[in-house]
């Protein structure tokens, strides 16, 4: 990567949001953490990425409808939707609504960090398009 891939990743388990620092610190970008759909769209308004995760469920708001604003508000910036209740999205729904990739957790890293790496690559530095 020529720069260093920005990834906002919003889920209100703090144990998920650490292993995921620690998986983009050997993947060697930078990620910025939310655990609201407030604070992930306060940090979209104030700051550009190339990659967002959100978790379908977040304790007080919906991440289905968190990606779907911010997808909506930028188009081209990739977005991987994760969840642990494989009953409230289901895979083809995600992908109809704007999800490049959907997965179950607990997470394959292998397939997460391929899913990453194909989205970063794929679709180059979204910021400059995000916006």
């Amino acid at each position: 990567m020529s720069h260093q891939s920005r990834v906002l990743v919003v889920d209100d388990d703090e144990n998920i949001l650490s292993a995921f620092k620690r998986f983009f610190q050997r993947e060697q970008c930078t990620m910025i953490a939310a655990s609201t759909a407030a604070e992930a769209l306060k940090l979209c308004e104030e700051e550009s990425f190339d990659l967002l995760i959100a978790d379908v469920r977040l304790k007080l708001d919906s991440g289905v409808a968190l990606f779907l604003r911010i997808k909506a508000a930028y188009p081209k910036l990739p977005v991987i939707v994760i969840t642990g209740y494989p009953e409230s999205i289901t895979e083809e729904d995600a992908k109809r609504y704007g999800a490049d990739y959907f997965f179950l957790k607990p997470l394959e890293l292998e397939k997460l960090r391929a899913a990453v790496r194909t989205c970063l690559h794929t679709f180059g530095p979204a910021r400059k398009r995000a916006l």
